[in-house]
């Protein structure tokens, strides 16, 4: 298309030079009749002879130049393929094939585990107000930068722990803290329960610090949390109830009154 393109330009620039040379003839020819015209009106005879040797041979340059781009010449434009690559396409069968390939896996001793441990690490997340030195993480969140969120159940706490897994920061709640899930980028629920406390609380981390939010109360016990799609799913051990973020009861997912555990319904699930 390209070398279209330029040989179009190339014929273009031609035919546009011989109109302006045809159209300055043109100009000129007139230009001497009209001097002509008027030696002759005046009747000066030495005038008028030298004008008309000018004007016979410009007419004479005019028609040699009219002669030579008259000649008729056919042309024509062509795409020549490469016999080359022609040759090669003829030989092919097609554009290309299925490669089918199978993998060797290896079979788990345990068809229902799912993640393989790669190493391990022990931090201490104990801080001094610790009324518990040991600590019982019953929940963990990872926020969008990369910060951690621990539940300490014995220390009725929410810890934040920085990217060494140091405590940077600390809120108190009113009861056990087993379960937590994120809510949005900087912000999780966690389940408090203990005695007649059964609640939700909103935690938000803000500038490095958590800051205590909204509360949802329950009169069930609050083990479990998830949150998915504006719901809140919490569990106690036999039953799976569905929210809405405001902690009003959507549904009753699973429940069985006959036992306190039922099947794999523990206190906390993701």
């Amino acid at each position: 298309m390209k070398e279209l393109d330029d040989k179009l330009a190339s014929l273009k620039a031609s035919i546009k030079t011989d109109a302006d040379n045809c159209s300055k003839l043109k100009i000129e020819l007139q230009q001497l009749r009209d001097s002509i015209h008027d030696i002759v009106d005046k009747g000066k005879a030495e005038l008028s002879f030298i004008a008309s040797k000018k004007c016979l041979k410009k007419i004479y340059h005019s028609e040699k130049y009219l002669k030579e781009i008259s000649v008729q010449v056919e042309s024509s434009l062509t795409f020549q393929a490469d016999s080359d690559v022609q040759q090669y396409l003829s030989k092919l069968s097609g554009l290309g094939g299925i490669v089918f390939s199978t993998k060797a896996l290896s079979v788990l001793e345990d068809p229902d585990q799912v993640f393989t441990v790669q190493g391990q690490s022990e931090y201490d997340v104990s801080i001094p107000s610790d009324s518990e030195k040991s600590c019982y993480i019953g929940a963990i969140c990872v926020l969008s930068d990369n910060q951690i969120l621990i539940a300490d159940v014995s220390n009725k706490r929410v810890k934040l722990l920085n990217h060494q897994y140091k405590v940077v920061g600390h809120c108190d709640l009113n009861g056990y803290t087993w379960g937590m899930c994120k809510i949005s980028p900087s912000k999780v629920a966690v389940t408090m329960d203990e005695d007649e406390t059964h609640e939700v609380q909103f935690v938000s981390v803000n500038g490095g610090k958590l800051v205590k939010g909204s509360k949802l109360q329950f009169q069930h016990r609050c083990w479990g949390i998830a949150h998915d799609l504006q719901y809140l799913y919490l569990t106690i051990g036999n039953a799976l109830y569905k929210y809405s973020m405001k902690g009003a009861l959507l549904n009753i997912m699973y429940e069985d009154t006959l036992d306190e555990f039922t099947g794999k319904m523990l206190d906390t699930f993701c």
